[in-house]
């Protein structure tokens, strides 16, 4: 069913409002509002015995720039929240170093080798520091590179 013939057509062009975008927070957006919720809570902790909703609804709003406050001056997206919080170093995953090699829940670290002639892994063993792992590793490569067969002709 149609309900737009009991509209006139001045009304359907006119009062047109457009939907306001829902607000998404980021899950470090989400801490960051965790984290001072319970450091405000733990701080007035034997304070006051009732907690004053408008001190919480005063402080949420100091922390959030209102949605309709135009575009953001750093990313320029409107009804941006991210720029309002303070910028957290990223943890930064340790980048994989040495060919083989990964570290193990217990800290120490592990090394194996693929071997073309077992078709599996070969698990080289346990070593307290990813160098001492790296040199197994390029150990047993090295005597793999020996059981290879000798091509015939030039070597590039």
């Amino acid at each position: 069913m149609d309900y737009s013939e009991n509209v006139s057509s001045d009304d359907q062009n006119n009062n047109i409002t457009p939907v306001p975008q829902p607000a998404y927070l980021t899950r470090d957006q989400e801490h960051v509002i965790m984290v001072s919720a319970l450091r405000q809570v733990i701080s007035n902790f034997g304070g006051d015995t009732e907690p004053s909703s408008s001190n919480w609804n005063n402080a949420c709003e100091a922390s959030l720039p209102p949605l309709n406050a135009g575009p953001c001056p750093l990313c320029s997206i409107t009804g941006c929240y991210g720029c309002a919080f303070p910028q957290h170093e990223e943890i930064k995953k340790e980048k994989k170093k040495h060919k083989g090699v990964r570290k193990k829940p217990s800290g120490k670290w592990s090394a194996e080798i693929w071997d073309p002639s077992l078709k599996a892994r070969r698990w080289l063993g346990t070593f307290p520091t990813a160098e001492m792992a790296a040199h197994a590793y390029n150990n047993a490569a090295a005597e793999l590179d020996g059981k290879r067969p000798t091509r015939r002709g030039k070597k590039n």
